[in-house]
């Protein structure tokens, strides 16, 4: 009897357990935090021994905004369950919440210690050396971080700015031009585009497109020719389906040849032929032309940069 009565109760921690770990992720995802709170808390209550009922009780609280009552439960977690990289990483965050910078450290380096792949932890770690201006232990972590997820956004745009902070000027600009191959879009493609600027490279550039703020990779031409690379057509495919959406906006397309009038024109033409091959439902009014035969003057921060070839966008919505 006492051996059935014992296997009743380790199933109904297991089941319990199993329950933290689906119905967990769910109050997460669906930004239901109190409720995930009263429900979790009820089973933590039920088992206090399950570790992952007060794992998530403490992520909720963080994601309220109350890391002081998230840490407590974050840390019984970890009791229960030492191995557990994620428990141990999350105390990390809690205690960055509450401006414990040394003990944010120090849980992420534990929660390597214990997964040496854990890629969050790899890159808080990073943030944190970074927020302190340790570039060079910065962009270890970042480099850490990028060899097991090539594609991390947050590793690409934040080893860029450590490698600014060593002021290794080249493979900074490199390194904005990696991240915006992934990611050309948001706020952060937006200052990416802006540092490169500032370093004088236009490979991509921000524009004002109608309401929008848009980051575009610049046009290229076959040198000497009005014939497009086909790096700048995956801009104009947005611009497409930006004038798609807005019925009501217009693109002048503004092309700059130093002291060539009908490469410049013949630039522009090439442009809007392109646009319209490929959207004939948009009206040949609404992508006006300019050109002209000088350079293009660009004010990036308190710099001003002539570009010798360009082409540019300027639009309004009627």
């Amino acid at each position: 009897m006492k051996k059935f009565i014992a296997m009743l109760l380790l199933a109904s921690v297991l089941f319990s357990a199993g329950c933290a770990k689906v119905m967990g992720p769910y109050y997460l995802e669906q930004g239901q935090y109190e409720e995930g709170i009263k429900v979790m808390g009820e089973q933590l209550r039920e088992n206090p021994d399950d570790a992952a009922s007060a794992y998530y009780v403490g992520r909720y609280y963080l994601a309220l905004n109350k890391p002081k009552q998230g840490l407590p439960y974050l840390q019984k977690a970890v009791r229960l369950a030492p191995d557990d990289a994620d428990y141990v990483f999350w105390t990390g965050v809690a205690y960055w919440a509450m401006m414990d910078f040394d003990r944010e450290r120090t849980a992420y380096e534990k929660a390597i210690s214990l997964d040496p792949n854990h890629i969050s932890a790899h890159l808080y770690l990073g943030h944190g050396y970074a927020d302190r201006g340790q570039w060079a232990q910065a962009l270890k972590q970042y480099d850490v971080v990028l060899k097991l997820d090539p594609y991390n956004p947050e590793a690409l745009y934040n080893r860029a700015r450590a490698l600014r902070g060593l002021d290794r000027k080249s493979d900074e600009i490199a390194a904005w031009k990696g991240f915006l191959e992934y990611y050309p879009d948001g706020s952060m493609a937006m200052t990416a585009t802006e540092q490169l600027n500032l370093h004088g490279d236009f490979t991509y550039r921000n524009f004002i497109i109608g309401k929008r703020n848009v980051t575009l990779r610049s046009m290229a031409f076959k040198p000497g020719t009005s014939v497009l690379d086909a790096d700048g057509r995956a801009s104009l495919e947005v611009l497409s389906a930006m004038m798609q959406v807005n019925k009501g906006l217009v693109v002048d397309i503004v092309a700059y040849a130093k002291g060539n009038v009908p490469l410049a024109k013949a630039r522009a033409t090439a442009v809007r032929d392109y646009m319209l091959n490929g959207n004939p439902d948009v009206d040949r009014g609404r992508l006006p032309l300019s050109w002209f035969g000088t350079a293009e003057a660009v004010q990036v921060g308190d710099k001003t940069f002539s570009l010798d070839e360009s082409v540019s966008f300027i639009t309004e919505v009627r």
